[in-house]
């Protein structure tokens, strides 16, 4: 009996060797399910399928990777599923700019559609239609209708015409000139006033007054102006 107790008295008094054995059994255990792709028990049903296949781990909108998923191989493959994420949702806010209406579209079909139909042209639902896209910042299909009703001795579009190139009223953010353009103003000013619109005369009074202080102060437009109202 003291014979076989031996080897058990020795094993206690040796447990190292036990502790020995665990670490190399569990370190072969790590290195041979590293080698067969097994996947962590963590993992979902999808993501199990996707490790198993070699793909990328799925991802959220913001591109981080969902809980489970450790493998740094699968870096690039990452990435490149977060970049066609992101792609897809620029993609879906973005505004098609082929599709945008031009400047002055809206307006030359309009006139298109009068000029097809004939005389007489309701120019006062044309002068409204103008108004209407000024009021939303459509200044070129705005400006269009203007001249066209104005052509057609329309005297609110010719009075509007002049104002919006009156250096004396003139404002950048209601033209589409970059800058005042005195002859013009008085182009329609003296046409509406030849028509009896009497303020276009007073308007005319002003622009005379502008153009003999700006002509002084070296004005060369001013100084043209002037020569058309001498004549």
């Amino acid at each position: 009996m003291t014979e076989l107790n031996e080897p058990t008295a020795s094993a206690r008094r040796n447990p190292l060797i036990w502790i020995v054995l665990i670490v190399v059994g569990l370190i072969l255990f790590v290195l041979l399910s590293g080698e067969r792709g097994d996947v962590p028990l963590t993992l979902n049903t999808d993501q199990q399928t996707i490790a198993m296949s070699g793909a990328a781990a799925p991802t959220d909108v913001a591109g981080d990777v969902k809980p489970g998923d450790s493998d740094d191989s699968t870096a690039a493959d990452i990435a490149l599923i977060t970049n066609d994420a992101n792609s897809t949702i620029e993609t879906a806010g973005t505004i098609e700019r082929s599709l945008l209406v031009p400047p002055g579209m809206r307006a030359r079909q309009y006139i298109e559609q009068l000029r097809s139909a004939g005389k007489p042209y309701p120019l006062s639902e044309v002068f409204a239609k103008a108004q209407q896209y000024r009021s939303e910042g459509s200044l070129a299909d705005a400006h269009l209708l203007y001249f066209f009703a104005a052509r057609e001795d329309h005297l609110a579009a010719m009075m509007m015409m002049g104002e919006m190139s009156d250096p004396n009223l003139f404002r950048a953010e209601d033209s589409l000139l970059d800058e005042a353009d005195a002859i013009q103003a008085y182009k329609w000013y003296s046409k509406a006033a030849e028509l009896g619109q009497p303020k276009a005369s007073q308007r005319l009074d002003d622009l005379g007054r502008w153009a003999n202080n700006a002509a002084a102060k070296g004005n060369a437009e001013a100084s043209q102006l002037l020569l058309n109202i001498n004549r």
